[in-house]
C-alpha cells in the first residue's frame, strides 16, 4: 500500500451523493439505538390527534434526547470514516481488477 493510499481522504472532497449516503446512515445508527425509546413514543401517539403535545410530553423530550444525542458531529466522523474507508476499499479493488483484466488482455 503507498502513502497516498494510508492518508484519510478530507471530507470536504465527498460528493453530495457522499454526504447524502452519510446523512442516511447516522439517521439509522441514531434510530438502532433509540429503538425503545422510538417505540415508546410511538405507543403514546397511537390513536392521538391533539392530545399528543402534552400527553406524550416525557415519550417525545427522551426520544429527541436521544436522537440529538446520536446526532453530534462525533458519531457522524466515525459514520464518514468507516464511509470512506468502504469507499477506499471499493477503490482499491476496482483498480485491481482492472491491472488483472489489463494483464489478461496483454496474453492474448
Amino acid at each position: 500500500m503507498s502513502e497516498a493510499d494510508r492518508k484519510p481522504v478530507p471530507l470536504w472532497m465527498l460528493s453530495p451523493k457522499d454526504e447524502s449516503e452519510i446523512n442516511e446512515r447516522q439517521g439509522k445508527f441514531a434510530r438502532s439505538k433509540c429503538k425503545d425509546l422510538l417505540m415508546a413514543f410511538t405507543e403514546c401517539n397511537r390513536g392521538r390527534l391533539i392530545s399528543t403535545s402534552w400527553a406524550c410530553r416525557k415519550e417525545t423530550d427522551d426520544m429527541m434526547e436521544c436522537m440529538l444525542h446520536y446526532m453530534q458531529p462525533n458519531f457522524r466522523e466515525q459514520i464518514a470514516n468507516a464511509f470512506i474507508e468502504e469507499k477506499k476499499q471499493l477503490i482499491l479493488k476496482a483498480r485491481q481488477e482492472n491491472a488483472e483484466l489489463q494483464k489478461r488482455a496483454q496474453r492474448i
